[in-house]
């Protein structure tokens, strides 16, 4: 695509390594540097999911401007000086979770929900290793089917509060349809803590990625880290998909304390009933939030979640 000059072409950043910057320009898969006046203002400018625009300098192709984006997957750097961009341009997030082995990380897949949602970004939520489920005392009694996780598991107030869910194996091969169809046409960032599936998943969906796949660890119930950086690949059924490092730290960047209650649907609604315009959920008089915790209305763990963030958020003002 052509952005003005006769010689300039625009392309998507698919990954970076080592300074090259591996772009799509929608017919190949081009390496370029980044020309010096931008390398000079922050070599980190340029994120992977970023469209770009290139010029031919001699033999080798050079990003010379870095366009708007329409939304990024953003954190606080570990240092907290300065945003970390996971992948920009993103049209949706899959928070992948496993039922087991790894245990969900309640608190990770919170902050992933109210990011997405923060950042104006669709989420669902991706429930993986269905197969390692372990079956339902009584499940012919209780109508419930055997190898499903059992209600209580923490992972239902999800589809409760209005987050599609699905449900995946790659073993069983159980969902795989049903999700390849989600990420058909868009740029879907899969992400979530280490060794829950995320590349197993879309090994098993586009096997040519043959991207590589880690154990758990079995002294700390942990995936071990097989993805180092952000990279998109090409769906076949039109879009890119995201492989992400699992997610081990992740504090949201430049959050506002007083719009977290946007990440949580249900603290939100609530909030309307509260006696202060700006209660915080803490321990103000007539707090409609503490109240539906307390008879069942909002999940303790939901609250306990949005109050760490509140923390944080307040901390990095």
């Amino acid at each position: 695509m052509s952005s003005g000059g006769p010689s300039a072409t625009v392309g998507r950043v698919l990954r970076i390594a080592g300074g090259v910057y591996h772009v799509d320009d929608s017919r190949t898969v081009v390496r370029a540097s980044l020309r010096g006046r931008l390398k000079r203002t922050d070599s980190r400018i340029v994120s992977v999911g970023d469209l770009v625009e290139m010029e031919r300098v001699g033999d080798e192709m050079r990003i010379v401007r870095l366009r708007a984006r329409s939304g990024a997957l953003s954190r606080h750097g570990v240092s907290k000086r300065r945003e970390q961009v996971i992948v920009a341009n993103v049209d949706q997030v899959a928070v992948v979770v496993s039922v087991t082995a790894p245990d969900p990380d309640f608190l990770m897949v919170d902050r992933l929900l109210a990011l997405a949602a923060l950042s104006g970004i669709d989420a669902f939520l991706v429930v993986n290793k269905t197969d390692l489920a372990e079956p339902v005392p009584n499940a012919a009694s209780s109508g419930a089917a055997a190898g499903k996780p059992a209600p209580g598991d923490g992972l239902e107030q999800y589809a409760a509060l209005g987050v599609e869910t699905l449900r995946t194996s790659v073993e069983s091969r159980a969902g795989l349809g049903a999700l390849s169809e989600r990420l058909a046409g868009r740029i879907t960032v899969l992400s979530g803590q280490s060794g829950v599936g995320k590349s197993s998943l879309l090994n098993a969906i586009v096997p040519e990625l043959d991207l590589r796949v880690g154990e758990i660890s079995e002294r700390r119930g942990r995936g071990r880290h097989t993805t180092v950086a952000s990279a998109l690949y090409r769906y076949p059924g039109g879009g890119y998909v995201a492989d992400t490092p699992g997610l081990q730290y992740l504090a949201l960047w430049e959050l506002d304390p007083a719009e977290l209650s946007g990440g949580f649907v249900e603290i939100a609604a609530m909030s309307d009933a509260c006696r202060f315009a700006d209660c915080r959920h803490r321990v103000e008089p007539d707090c409609a939030v503490r109240a539906a915790v307390e008879d069942g209305r909002i999940g303790r763990r939901r609250l306990e979640s949005y109050l760490r963030l509140l923390d944080e958020a307040e901390k990095g003002r």
